[in-house]
Parts: structure tokens; C-alpha cells; sequence
């Protein structure tokens, strides 16, 4: 029984060292049933981000905003709003808007990225703008709508995978647009975002423990005693 029980503690000691770490979360509120909480505002040097549908030209306040919205396609949700674009001509010049970001710790590992997207236009004929997911500043996976008809809605998803070095980073949703906001897009949409560390990198200390793991096993299977006759 001794025998039996050091194989199986050898066995669970291999298999702990051996098994990958469990995924964690490493942003807050990507749902945003909390409104924007866990998340700032940002705009670019020319950009708009919150003008009001209801108020086309009005002045607006430089915050995002929680809308709900029919992202996916299944049912209305709770969703990042953005209405972008630039503030000021030369409109088309180039690309201007904003969005919002967050600032995680993380372990050394890979991480997955996810997020449903979706554009909804008021009069088309006009860009539904360039949607970008942002990791430390890098653009690490983006989707641009194009040209969108009036009344319709388009929707997308934005996914990455990447290795993540230990410490802090910053996770930054973004739209631009090279027209002013109000100019036939109502309004760019992010949801269900998710960045999962899905597997750390092993350190040091897990590789000698499994080592060690294999080699309990293989020393009490060579320390097994030959099986003795005994006659009467």
C-alpha cells in the first residue's frame, strides 16, 4: 500500500507541475453593466468622441459614453458608445476620433483578446470608421467598416493573441474617422471585451519540480521488489 500510495503522490506531483495555469481576466467592466467604470476617455490631437446622436453639431463633452445597443446581432446590450471623427477641416485629411483604455498588471504569458464591434449609420453615404484594438500604444487588430448605407448597421469582431511580458500595459478601444462626428454615422459600438491570460510561462521552479516528479515515479518503479515463492 506504501508502494501504491508514493506512485500516486508521484504521479499528482508530475502532473502539478506539468498543468498549464488557469486563465484570468486581466481587465475589469467589458461588458460595461457597470457604465465606463475601470475605463478613461481619450481623444486624438483633431478628434471627437461623444457627440450626442440626439444633438447633431451641439457642443459635446470629450467622454465616452454606455448605450444599449444591438452589437451582435442576438439582443440589445450594454455598450462602449463613440460618435468620432475629426473637430475641425480639413475633414478627410486624416483619421481622428478616440476611445477609451484601461491599465492591468499582468504575469508573464500569452493573452487573448476579444471584442464584438458594430457601426450604425443615420444617413449614409459616409465612413463608419476605422475600429482598432491598442495594446501599450501598438494597434494590434483592426477592422475598417467603410462606406455605409443609410439606416443599416454593420458588425464585426476584433480577436489577437499575444505574449504578454510581466508587469504593467495598457489596453486602449479606439475609432476614427476622417469626417467630423454627425456627418452620417450615428455611432461605433465595442462589447463583450475580453483579454484573458490564458497560459503563464513556466518558471524555472515548475520545470525542476516536474523533473523531479518524473524521476519519483521512474526511482519507485525500479525500487519494486521481484515477487517471492515461498513452499511449504
Amino acid at each position: 500500500m506504501k508502494k501504491h500510495a508514493l506512485f500516486a503522490s508521484c504521479i499528482l506531483l508530475a502532473a502539478a507541475a506539468a498543468a498549464p495555469a488557469n486563465a484570468a481576466a486581466l481587465i475589469q467592466n467589458g461588458n460595461f453593466n457597470a457604465g465606463l467604470a475601470s475605463w478613461a476617455s481619450y481623444t486624438s490631437a483633431n478628434g471627437n468622441i461623444a457627440e450626442n446622436p440626439s444633438m447633431p453639431g451641439a457642443p459635446q463633452p470629450q467622454d465616452a459614453m454606455v448605450s444599449s445597443f444591438n452589437v451582435t446581432g442576438s439582443g440589445a446590450q450594454n455598450a462602449l458608445f463613440l460618435n468620432v471623427g475629426a473637430v475641425n477641416p480639413p475633414y478627410g485629411a486624416s483619421q481622428q476620433g478616440g476611445g477609451i483604455f484601461q491599465t492591468f498588471t499582468s504575469d508573464a504569458g500569452t493573452a487573448s483578446f476579444s471584442a464584438a464591434i458594430a457601426a450604425f449609420s443615420r444617413t449614409g453615404n459616409t465612413a463608419a470608421g476605422l475600429f482598432s484594438v491598442l495594446l501599450d500604444g501598438v494597434e494590434m487588430a483592426s477592422f475598417d467598416f467603410g462606406s455605409i448605407t443609410a439606416m443599416d448597421t454593420e458588425r464585426g469582431v476584433l480577436n489577437f493573441t499575444t505574449a504578454l511580458t510581466a508587469g504593467t500595459h495598457t489596453l486602449s478601444l479606439q475609432a476614427t474617422r476622417p469626417f467630423g462626428p454627425g456627418r452620417g454615422v450615428n455611432a461605433q459600438y465595442f462589447t463583450n471585451v475580453s483579454f484573458d491570460q490564458v497560459a503563464a510561462v513556466p518558471e524555472p521552479a515548475t520545470w525542476a519540480m516536474l523533473i523531479a516528479g518524473f524521476g519519483l515515479v521512474g526511482g519507485a518503479m525500479r525500487r519494486r521488489p521481484e515477487a517471492r515463492v515461498t513452499y511449504a
